[in-house]
């Protein structure tokens, strides 16, 4: 997998195009007069970051220094997030995988997102679904971990921090555990999952045993066990006892008089009830009777009923006898209803005196049976079960959980042994690729610096799979480190091909500067016969030594004062 181009466009005008070549291929600002131009802040690094930015990063660092966060290009920034939309084209090609495009524009003011997405002219839902296809081409997986923005920085080197860290390239927030999912996946262990998955079970079997032995502290398993046989054992002879079947004489007695009494009290509560009900229903149509005639007004009936007697003869009686007539209704039916009331009410006070009677004759029958030795010994007795009962319930409920926990943790330890195979399986795999990679790297390191480096992996405390570099020289110093990561990603290109494993090879550094001038013209030489792809953003005045010939030869793109990337 190598890269093909990278166009800058807006507006449908082609502002730039870079075309990449096999081995070397260098960004540098076009020759100038010592000491009136200066090939600095011409665009050289933010063309790398621009490819950065097609494999999905936020692009912040195209305007803003990494450094210092507060310094913002301006005129970058207003071009960039402007309309019409600039758009960044990136296209590559791999021998298998075929063609690819990556394409992305900036975010235009006041507008949400992460401005367009296209792979292969295809829209992309959002940047999460852009970078997973975008890691789908170049490393043939969808695989959530490592992610696509946690493998760029070791193919996309846009910064001198960057540069000086060759493994721990995620920066001082990188944890063990992501480090370890990168460097496995990069080296062939592509079932990264498995270690993810690890961890996890790992952390819950922590867990699962602390409860567990927090469970088993008061009682054991066995001892839970033991005495639940035991409980339940004087459980059954205590329900099997006289004195909680009922079959004490005494008991038995007196348990039938209440019974009785309990049976009458319903029996007269049903009547009281009915009664009660009764004399509801009476004193509201006697309230009801009183309202209806005091309403009535007398006058306005007399004087209608005079009128009506000029025209109808038959109206023989007068008003009098006619008002005598109706209060004598009204009065008979009153006393009928208040003769009922009287009779239920004087029931009630019988079945209300009944009530309370039976009341207190159950009340005398439990006193008196309470202070009997027989009902001292039930209750004792009931006591007694009702506690056994409880503590039974308690210990199957510890029970219960330790053997929960105790099967969670065989569950746990099970998984963990099939992660382990698989994970030493694949450590014996990653011993021999490891080898492998150490051949290209220590030779490659020797001729170009005189140092051997050699690529080692240990796991840690914790149970990562820990990378790290070690030389047989001293402290390597910050020149020392750039170097080594040269030398580190060419060798890394080789071994790709050498173990036929389908991930990019080309890679892309910023600030090399730091390289001895001989051990920088070496590191170019080598790079240009390289079976892949270096792509160096460099100042022309720090490559001592070197031909302008070779320079021009490699040489892909130049930037000047007067012509800068976005020709601004």
């Amino acid at each position: 997998m190598q890269l093909v181009s990278l166009s800058i466009e807006r507006a449908n005008q082609l502002l730039r195009e870079i075309t990449f070549k096999d081995g070397l291929n260098l960004i540098l600002d076009k020759p100038t007069v010592p000491g009136q131009q200066s090939g600095n802040n011409v665009g050289k690094t933010t063309a790398i970051r621009l490819i950065d930015f097609c494999l999905g990063s936020d692009g912040d660092e195209i305007w803003q220094d990494s450094e210092f966060r507060g310094s913002v290009n301006q005129d970058v920034f207003d071009l960039l997030h402007g309309t019409p939309a600039v758009f960044i084209t990136l296209t590559i090609s791999d021998k298998f995988r075929g063609i690819h495009s990556f394409r992305r524009s900036f975010k235009v003011k006041a507008q949400k997102g992460t401005g367009l997405l296209y792979i292969d002219d295809v829209p992309q839902d959002s940047i999460t679904a852009y970078r997973d296809e975008v890691k789908n081409i170049l490393f043939g997986t969808k695989a959530k971990k490592p992610s696509m923005r946690q493998l760029a920085p070791k193919f996309v080197r846009s910064s001198s921090a960057v540069m000086s860290k060759t493994l721990k390239f995620l920066g001082s927030f990188g944890k063990e555990v992501e480090y370890e999912a990168v460097h496995l996946f990069l080296f062939g262990f592509f079932n990264v999952g498995v270690l993810e998955e690890r961890a996890a079970l790992s952390s819950r079997r922590s867990v699962v045993a602390r409860d567990l032995l927090g469970a088993t502290r008061q009682r054991k398993e066995g001892e839970i066990e033991q005495l639940l046989l035991h409980l339940r054992r004087e459980i059954d002879e205590a329900q099997a006892s006289i004195q909680l079947r009922g079959e004490v004489p005494e008991i038995a007695a007196a348990a039938n008089s209440v019974s009785e009494i309990r049976a009458r009290a319903s029996d007269v509560g049903s009547a009281l009830g009915r009664i009660e009900g009764e004399i509801a229903s009476i004193s509201l149509a006697i309230a009801s009777l009183k309202h209806d005639y005091n309403n009535i007004d007398y006058v306005a009936v007399k004087s209608i009923y005079s009128e009506a007697g000029k025209y109808h003869e038959k109206l023989q009686h007068d008003w009098e006898d006619l008002s005598n007539f109706v209060a004598n209704l009204r009065g008979r039916k009153e006393r009928f209803l208040q003769q009922q009331l009287d009779e239920l009410n004087e029931k009630a006070a019988i079945a209300h005196q009944d009530l309370a009677r039976l009341q207190v004759e159950e009340e005398g029958l439990v006193t008196a049976l309470r202070q009997t030795r027989a009902f001292e010994i039930a209750l004792e007795a009931r006591a007694d079960l009702h506690e056994k009962l409880k503590q039974v319930g308690g210990l199957e409920e510890s029970l219960s959980a330790i053997q929960s926990l105790r099967a969670s943790l065989e569950h746990i330890d099970s998984k963990l042994n099939a992660t382990r195979e698989t994970v030493e399986e694949g450590k014996a795999q990653l011993t021999q690729r490891v080898s492998l990679f150490n051949e290209f790297f220590s030779s490659l390191s020797k001729d170009l610096y005189g140092e051997q480096y050699l690529l080692t992996f240990d796991e840690s405390k914790n149970g990562s799979i820990v990378f790290s570099l070690t030389s047989v020289g001293a402290n390597v110093g910050a020149g020392k480190k750039v170097s080594q990561t040269a030398a580190f990603d060419i060798a890394y290109i080789k071994f790709l091909h050498a173990a036929r494993i389908n991930f990019p090879t080309f890679v892309c550094h910023d600030g090399v500067e730091a390289i001895h001038g001989n051990q920088l013209s070496e590191l170019l030489t080598t790079a240009n016969g390289l079976d892949g792809q270096l792509v160096l953003a460099a100042i022309r005045d720090k490559l001592p030594g070197i031909s302008e010939t070779f320079l021009e030869e490699n040489t892909i793109l130049e930037l000047a004062q007067d012509d800068k990337l976005f020709r601004l």
